[in-house]
């Protein structure tokens, strides 16, 4: 059997669409599996207007039921005179039966008491009407209303049911609305239709101008665009997220050319790019080089050109630019500097004050920074990028809330025409990056240092005044800072010890007097959670999980020094010889769990093996502590491995747990010994074969 099931509505949002459609689609997969009736695939469409679910080779009828549920022993479930006890009663209430229906089943173990279910599949079209109720009942939206007299909620008013298996319709009615073979097509390219059969549904809405599968909506999008859009020497800048919003606001879509006036392009690009793409969903044209021209392409809900509709977009868009115009002139006529007194209105967090008290604080911050990694020839361009880097939230292009996503951006560009340094303006600038998962990282020295010292006092800031971070709640991206901590030391090969920064901050941070908590269990909860971040980025750039995880519990507190050791351990696991000392390495750790002594006695030597082993301990020590000094991580594992055979030799020919305590313990002790300088570097016992 084939289903075809559409809920038609008011036009839903663009950004409700695609999640609805996942939801319902899990949804109805869960209730056929509940309800024990097969398929063969599930497919999902929708526009603004219309969710659509499909399902191929339905199954007929239910499957059968016949299990049988296993419960305590019978040994358990009755007592020594054959009454039923508390366990077999309760067993029996729990599968709804009377205690005389139990049965008693001979297992391997023995004796059990079960439940034997058996129930016939009934038909699935008997099903389906309750079942297709639920599933609009239970989809849920970010927002959803009520409408008319109706007590149901939906992210917009529902308009029509359509719902069809096979040639059958699918009865079924909530708070007034009926299910019916009658769909409708584009709002006013389309006309109403009925439907005897799946397939007809996709041809007649078709027919209707009705385009139901949002990635041929978008393929159209950009087909349309290049063949009637754009000249040789012009491009359209197409950005996913922008396609995917804009296929999901039309049925029909029909790309329109608009143009505007070109004097607007005395604002930088970017202010007007925002304008067109964030406020107006346009796509903005350009030339090759990547200038912006005076053009820009609107997506119609339609399926022919429309010089009224062109002329309308053309309207709204200059009224916009006109006030990107004018908000960027007026900021231009007073130095951004003016703009730091500002910053001691606007709030960063109640109980972290003010962004001017945060920026202080970040200065400070940097001083560590800039000490520690050797900046201090750029120490006042640094400073000045720091002072500098939140003038432009108090600007009136930001401050209006119109083009908030240009924070840093402005910044930059007002630096340079006030006749700032570049690298302080590109600083300013690049503080924010990266802005999300994949974006570029900062490259300069103003940027990296005012960037991390921004986001570690937010980080600190906010664990230390209380603010949690749970799974679905973190209003202060604190996440996003500490993995943007990470990337960025990370990329720049910063030889830096996070503790020192996260102790710094606490220190600035308690000087002002706004933590709420005790400053050790700070500094623990902030350096667990920054831990955590480096597990993960070192888990996206593709590493190994045990490798990361025999690495940073050793050492982490260097991201730049635990990569390297990851990365060293990773080629070397290739050989052999390394997979072999981590069994010897597992194998010494498992007898010496428990012991805690390293002084070994050489008088207590019975076996030659045991003299040779603690020679070539001694010289292995300090080795591997040369090794680690230099940082020689290769080197060190290449001593590590030396050690196979002479470790092999002794286990062959040494009994650890000699009848004699004394000569036992000391044994123990020279494992342990081993135990401890072979995982220096990383608990390489944690590395799986």
């Amino acid at each position: 059997m084939r289903l075809l099931f559409e809920i038609g509505m008011e036009e839903n949002p663009a950004r409700f669409l695609v999640n609805a459609l996942n939801s319902l689609k899990s949804n109805l997969e869960k209730k056929l599996k509940e309800e024990r009736i097969k398929y063969k695939e599930i497919k999902t469409y929708g526009t603004p207007r219309r969710l659509v679910i499909s399902v191929e080779d339905l199954a007929e009828k239910q499957e059968d039921l016949d299990v049988l549920n296993m419960g305590p022993a019978k040994r358990v479930a009755f007592d020594e005179a054959g009454e039923i006890s508390r366990a077999g009663m309760g067993f029996a209430k729990s599968q709804g039966v009377n205690p005389k229906d139990l049965e008693i089943v001979e297992t391997k173990k023995g004796e059990y008491i079960a439940v034997r279910k058996f129930s016939k599949g009934i038909e699935t079209k008997k099903i389906l009407p309750k079942l297709l109720k639920n599933l609009v009942c239970e989809l849920e939206f970010p927002k959803s209303m009520k409408w008319a007299d109706k007590n149901f909620r939906f992210a917009r008013p529902i308009q029509w049911f359509l719902a069809i298996c096979d040639k059958e319709l699918v009865e079924f009615e909530i708070e007034g609305i009926k299910s019916s073979l009658e769909s409708r097509g584009h709002r006013f390219f389309g006309d109403r239709f009925t439907v005897s059969t799946v397939d007809e549904y996709f041809t007649k809405i078709r027919e209707n101008n009705v385009i139901i599968d949002i990635e041929e909506r978008k393929s159209m999008i950009k087909d349309m665009i290049e063949k009637n859009c754009t000249s040789e020497d012009e491009q359209v800048l197409i950005h996913e997220n922008l396609l995917n919003e804009v296929a999901n606001l039309v049925e029909y879509p029909y790309p329109i050319v608009g143009t505007f006036n070109k004097e607007f392009l005395e604002v930088p690009q970017e202010v007007l790019i925002i304008s067109m793409e964030v406020h107006q969903r346009y796509f903005p044209i350009l030339d090759k080089n990547g200038k912006l021209l005076p053009k820009f392409v609107v997506v119609r809900n339609g399926i022919e050109n429309s010089e009224k509709v062109k002329l309308g977009n053309e309207k709204v868009l200059s009224a916009r630019l006109a006030d990107a115009r004018f908000f960027y002139q007026e900021d231009l006529k007073k130095p951004l500097e003016n703009n730091i007194e500002k910053l001691k209105t606007v709030v960063f967090q109640k109980d972290l004050g003010t962004i001017y008290s945060k920026m202080e604080r970040v200065s400070q911050i940097a001083d560590l920074l800039i000490e520690k990694l050797g900046y201090e020839a750029d120490k006042e361009n640094i400073k000045r990028t720091i002072a500098l880097c939140k003038a432009d939230l108090v600007s009136n292009m930001i401050n209006e809330k119109e083009f908030t996503e240009l924070q840093g951006f402005m910044g930059a560009d007002y630096a340079l025409k006030n006749g700032e340094k570049e690298t302080v303006a590109k600083g300013i600038e690049e503080h924010y990056f990266p802005r999300f998962k994949g974006d570029e990282l900062p490259i300069t020295k103003e940027g990296i240092v005012t960037g991390m010292c921004d986001r570690l006092d937010t980080l600190v800031g906010c664990l230390g005044v209380g603010i949690a971070v749970t799974g679905s709640k973190d209003p202060f991206a604190l996440r996003r800072a500490a993995l943007a901590i990470v990337n960025v030391i990370l990329n720049s090969k910063l030889n830096i010890s996070l503790k020192e920064l996260v102790e710094k901050s606490i220190e600035v941070l308690d000087a002002a007097e706004v933590l709420k908590k005790d400053k050790q269990e700070l500094e623990k909860e902030v350096l667990e959670f920054l831990k955590q971040r480096v597990i993960n980025v070192f888990t996206d750039l593709g590493y190994r999980r045990d490798v990361i995880s025999a690495v940073v519990k050793k050492s982490w507190d260097n991201v730049v020094d635990a990569e390297e050791r990851i990365k060293v351990i990773t080629e070397e696991m290739q050989d052999v010889k390394f997979k072999n000392i981590v069994s010897i390495i597992k194998r010494v750790g498992n007898i010496v769990k428990s012991h805690k002594d390293t002084q070994v006695r050489e008088e207590l030597f019975k076996e030659k093996i045991e003299t040779e082993l603690y020679n070539f301990v001694n010289g292995l020590s300090i080795s591997l502590e040369n090794k680690l000094q230099d940082k020689d991580y290769a080197g060190y594992l290449e001593v590590v491995l030396s050690g196979e055979e002479i470790i092999n030799e002794y286990f062959d020919n040494v009994m650890v747990n000699d009848k004699n305590e004394e000569i036992k313990t000391n044994r123990l002790s020279q494992l342990k010994k081993i135990d401890i300088i072979f995982k220096e570097m990383a608990e390489l016992n944690l590395i799986e074969a």
